[in-house]
């Protein structure tokens, strides 16, 4: 799971047409950003075009949205909430912090292929 001020990494960039008509932002893949916010939202709409030839909100799924601080969007025109639109927290992996990735590789190297000092009672 996801937290606010987390750094993730984008692993999906794929995006439906309807998508770059509402959005002003989008995320990349392979590039860093850190967490917004984390909120409930709506993904996968389906979509219908009434006699009058508008186009109205017909359903959606439930789902986590990330709000990301490097990229603003408009609020979601289909929702009577005022909400910014989001992205869906699969389309992101979280980020390794450097240190992790230090402390793992110092673990590893100690005491790679030595033997441990005779205890002073054996000898």
């Amino acid at each position: 799971m996801f937290k606010t001020g987390q750094q993730v990494v984008c692993i999906d960039d794929q995006f439906d047409p309807w998508v770059f008509d509402l959005y002003k932002s989008l995320p990349k893949k392979d590039e860093i950003y850190t967490v917004r916010a984390i909120r409930a939202g709506r993904s996968n709409p389906q979509f219908v075009v009434n006699d009058d030839a508008e186009i109205k909100l017909a359903g959606a799924e439930f789902d986590i949205l990330l709000l990301l601080k490097e990229l603003n969007n408009p609020d979601d025109p289909h929702s009577s909430v005022k909400q910014e639109l989001g992205f869906r927290s699969e389309r992101f992996a979280p980020l390794l912090e450097e240190t992790e990735e230090v402390e793992e590789e110092e673990l590893v190297g100690v005491g790679a292929g030595e033997k441990e000092p005779e205890p002073a009672w054996a000898r």
